[in-house]
């Protein structure tokens, strides 16, 4: 019986994924399966295991939890998860704590599969190797040099392969600057991993700035079609005689101008996806094509004699209250329900300011290597200004004033002062420039904030903000404990 080089230990609840893996991978390699966990560990402690291969979602104990257990009993076996879902925190924390060499999505490609395999086993071979020296050292010093190269490749290569497991981790679940660490948009960016791996169109909406278009790429990159073309269109930046021409593409002769033959985005996103931001600007006229796009996966080029039938996903995304739009018929009923399949909602800065602190050091990084500069402390007093602060314009207004103070800064403490805010687009100051129609509660916490820091935030007395809005000083105290109204930290350290 011929003798097999590897051993690969492959753990999953369901017997019909274990026969399938073992007649695909058994004429190369020694494979061991298990039903469970806990027989997984079992087998593992009775064979000399080079690679262990397990299914994430398992009753009991999951693949993450398993390879914990594995890596306590010996680091040295590669680690490979095969999971159905989109996990990003567990992924991620396994990445970086170490214990997964590499992961796939169900179901898996053989080719792909096996293609891991090699390079974890080649590692396993150099691990071998370097134990052999090591233990050759230890009785002899002898061949030093050699011994402690190959150390170094080994390192190097380990190294390589855990950065292009991050890489990849970055990429398949990337969120871009989309920081956080709120429960309320934590469970926005849970639900745009589930949806993203279908092909559910998806409405993105959210106040400007609140980062629609990022959650948007995100969906893309989550999903099957991240290796094909992510097409956007600002529906709102175009004249409502080019969209068509854009979107749909036009023969030659067409109109005036058109030359040549040409286009359009739908079919440039062909088993891709296309991105139509401000849809609630898209024209009334043009909605019927789009809708029937969304229903048949059609449609005809601006004078065309035959029909263009493309594969793509649409999202799309929008600030205005498209229920609205349609009361007022200025959108179609019917296309609003094609493009609300799966909503996602971004919600505004406001209602997520823990996750400001954490947004204020990434941008302050961001910024700081892109103009040169090295920061090492953010003042106290800084993070307060900027959490008291109301953010009309969301993390794009945030971001604006964070690069805006990095230009600013002398030292490496990085600082912010009230006038930068108040030369931002959406300052207190001037609420209501946005367009954006606040709620009472907000405006009122806005005027609020105002009056105390014209009264250097005192309450009561004749120089009191009380006395200056006019109100009792108890009822101030009240409504500045419900709006949670807290003064910025004077000590700048």
């Amino acid at each position: 019986m011929e003798q097999k080089p590897y051993t690969i230990l492959y753990v999953d609840d369901e017997e019909i994924n274990l026969k399938f893996f073992a007649a695909t991978f058994s004429w190369e390699y020694h494979v061991l399966t298990a039903l469970s966990a806990e027989e997984g560990l079992t087998l593992f402690k009775q064979n000399e295991v080079d690679l262990v291969v397990a299914d994430q979602r398992m009753p009991g104990m999951s693949g993450v939890q398993f390879f914990e257990k594995i890596y306590e009993l010996d680091p040295a076996p590669a680690r490979i998860l095969l999971t159905g879902y989109g996990d990003l925190e567990t992924l991620v924390q396994a990445v970086n704590q170490g214990k997964i060499f590499h992961f796939f999505h169900k179901p898996w490609a053989e080719q792909e599969l096996n293609r891991a395999f090699e390079r974890a086993l080649q590692i396993r071979t150099l691990q071998r190797e370097n134990a052999a020296l090591i233990e050759h050292l230890q009785q002899t010093n002898e061949n030093l040099g050699r011994a402690l190269g190959e150390v170094e490749t080994l390192t190097k290569l380990l190294e390589e392969e855990n950065q292009l497991l991050r890489e990849e981790v970055n990429e398949s679940f990337n969120f871009d600057d989309m920081v956080s660490n709120s429960p309320v948009f934590q469970e926005v960016l849970h639900r745009t991993a589930r949806v993203a791996v279908t092909d559910a169109t998806v409405l993105i909406t959210g106040e400007t700035g609140t980062g629609k278009e990022l959650l948007a790429r995100a969906v893309h990159r989550l999903s099957h079609r991240r290796q094909k073309p992510f097409i956007k269109i600002n529906c709102a930046a175009l004249p409502a005689q080019l969209i068509e021409s854009e979107l749909f593409g036009h023969e030659k002769g067409a109109f005036t101008g058109a030359t040549s033959a040409r286009p359009g985005r739908f079919e440039l996103a062909h088993q891709g996806t296309i991105f139509l931001d401000e849809i609630g600007d898209f024209p009334l006229e043009l909605q019927a094509k789009l809708l029937r796009v969304l229903q048949e996966g059609e449609f005809d080029r601006l004078g065309a004699t035959r029909t263009t039938k493309v594969d793509v996903r649409v999202i799309t995304a929008t600030h205005v209250d498209l229920n609205a739009a349609v009361r007022q018929g200025r959108f179609r009923a019917d296309l609003f329900y094609r493009l609300n399949v799966f909503p996602l909602h971004t919600p505004p800065l406001r209602e997520r300011k823990d996750d400001i602190p954490l947004l204020v050091r990434h941008f302050v990084r961001k910024y700081a290597v892109k103009n040169g500069k090295v920061i090492r402390r953010i003042s106290k007093k800084t993070y307060h200004l900027l959490q008291a602060h109301h953010w009309p314009g969301n993390i794009r207004e945030l971001e604006n004033v964070i690069e805006r103070g990095i230009i600013m800064s002398k030292g490496d403490k990085f600082k912010i002062d009230s006038w930068l805010l108040e030369d931002s687009a959406g300052s207190p100051q001037n609420p209501g420039e946005s367009g954006a129609i606040e709620s009472l509660e907000e405006n009122e916490r806005i005027h609020i904030v105002r009056a105390l820091q014209q009264t250097n935030w005192r309450v009561t007395g004749d120089q009191g903000a009380a006395r200056l809005l006019l109100i009792n000083e108890r009822t101030l105290q009240s409504r500045i404990r419900k709006l949670q109204i807290r003064r910025p930290n004077d000590a700048d350290d």
